[in-house]
């Protein structure tokens, strides 16, 4: 028993650590505008890398689903840390070479947003199975280190590599290599020896203990849980997967939530570098200063202190989504579903904040709003997705739901540069584009982006009391007498 439960813990730290590989796509803002400066690219062009690594996560999202439900966990991690470790080595050598081809950073971006998918989708899975009591915190730990990742790199970076983008690079390719190489064995174990057998599953709390995906296991029924656990969120057996899931209005409506409130973070995470840019360039324009070295270093520097603002923020909100969503569940017998309203509101007011702010200090509670927001969506929306659907086609479901930002994303961003672009002019001190008009370089895509937080208020009022008998996203058990 002892034993069985030492290789839980150290499964669970393993997952956990690797969530730290699996955030590095979102330091884009830290080393995006160095790379587009140095290749000659735009910032449309820039902002087309940043989304191709959106594209690679939410396109890899199916298959790694696929990979992990029917193959196991350990092909899945091999393809997810070669992707990582070969996306950023060819950044690096794209960077040294100065070798301008916009299709290649793309596709460089893309595979490792796919690395990510691949190895934050193992994870993800492994803990979900592994402690169905406790699921919400369990997963919450490694998409906790996912967002905490962020600020890891860009702190070693301002620490170790300041203002060189090269070394950053190729820090961050071996130090990808190293953790995969610590971290996969113990979960690739779980495909050899599943810890213990499978249970009579009913949705989520009476699933595997410990057992591989894809791997047969005899059953047994779990131990009673905790006489404090007055309620088990538990769903009716469903396990819908496939065609069958499209049927389902539950899935549109959490697919669309998905897509609107998670491209407003993602679009603010890829574009934050040149809003951060564009409010330091006017300042020190004001204040006089032509250095152009230590502009270059100033804005740097503000670029990775934002970039970690977003790292803790989202730490916080996906450790809080797991911990608010056992509590809800666990105590009160509520849907989780409820819990949607909460970055909904929060997405409301971040926009009406980067709408208004207009320096580099009050951007910062944009940051940490943004951060903390988009965390908890991407931490209770798999929970949601487990509930709602069965585990058995977890990963698979939690995949395609995962396409859902791919659109939004592409086109908030994309307008993000159109509009920074319109705004700029060429500056010859820098030798470069550049606009001086602090947040109105950019400020017009925030009305857009405050309509889409009205929708998502109205779809969550939708999925939490559209029915008249409000079938809830999983139905709670009455406690025992």
């Amino acid at each position: 028993m002892a034993t069985r439960a030492a290789r839980k813990i150290t499964v669970l730290m393993s997952c956990t650590f690797l969530g730290l590989i699996c955030g590095t796509l979102y330091l884009y803002s830290s080393y995006g505008p160095q790379l587009a400066q140095e290749l000659n690219y735009t910032v449309t062009e820039s902002s087309t890398i940043a989304l191709s690594g959106t594209i690679g996560v939410a396109v890899a999202g199916p298959l790694a689903g696929f990979v992990i439900d029917k193959k196991g966990y350990t092909k899945s991690l091999v393809l997810g840390g070669m992707a990582i470790v070969l996306g950023y080595q060819g950044l690096k050598y794209q960077f040294d070479a100065k070798k301008s081809s916009l299709i290649t950073s793309c596709a460089l971006l893309a595979l490792v947003g796919m690395g990510s998918t691949f190895l934050n989708s193992t994870c993800l899975k492994c803990c979900a199975v592994s402690f169905p009591s406790i699921r919400g915190v369990a997963t919450s730990l490694p998409l906790a280190l996912y967002g905490l990742s962020a600020l890891f790199y860009s702190a070693t970076a301002s620490i170790f590599f300041p203002g060189n983008t090269s070394s950053f690079l190729g820090f961050l390719s071996g130090s990808s290599f190293v953790i995969f190489l610590l971290c996969a064995p113990s979960i690739m174990y779980c495909d050899i020896e599943p810890l213990t057998r499978k249970t009579h599953q009913r949705g989520l709390s009476d699933t595997l203990d410990m057992s591989a995906p894809g791997t047969p296991t005899s059953g047994r029924h779990l131990s009673k849980k905790s006489e404090y656990h007055k309620f088990e969120d538990t769903m009716q057996e469903t396990d819908t997967g496939g065609v069958q899931l499209l049927h389902s209005y539950k899935f549109w409506l959490i697919f669309i939530l998905t897509g609107s409130l998670a491209s407003l973070g993602q679009m603010y995470i890829y574009s934050v570098g040149y809003m951060v840019k564009a409010l330091v360039n006017r300042t020190m324009s004001q204040q006089g200063i032509t250095e152009l070295d230590k502009m270059e270093a100033l804005i740097q520097q503000r670029q990775q202190f934002q970039v970690g603002l977003i790292s803790i923020a989202n730490c916080v909100g996906r450790i809080a989504a797991g911990i608010l969503g056992d509590i809800i569940s666990q105590s009160f017998g509520k849907s989780r579903s409820y819990l949607i309203f909460l970055p909904t509101i929060g997405f409301f007011f971040t926009q009406v904040l980067a709408l208004l702010i207009d320096n580099e200090e009050g951007l910062r509670t944009v940051s940490l709003l943004t951060g903390l927001n988009y965390g908890f969506i991407f931490c209770i929306m798999p929970i949601i997705v487990g509930d709602a659907f069965g585990m058995n086609k977890f990963s698979s479901n939690w995949g395609i739901v995962g396409l859902a930002p791919i659109f939004p994303s592409y086109f908030f961003t994309l307008l993000f540069g159109n509009i920074y672009d319109k705004n700029s002019q060429y500056n010859e001190l820098q030798d470069a584009r550049v606009c001086l008009h602090g947040n109105a370089c950019y400020s017009s895509i925030f009305h857009l982006t405050l309509g889409v937080t009205i929708t998502s208020f109205i779809l969550t009022c939708i999925l939490n009391f559209g029915s008249s008998h409000r079938p809830s996203i999983y139905r709670a058990r009455k406690p025992a007498n």
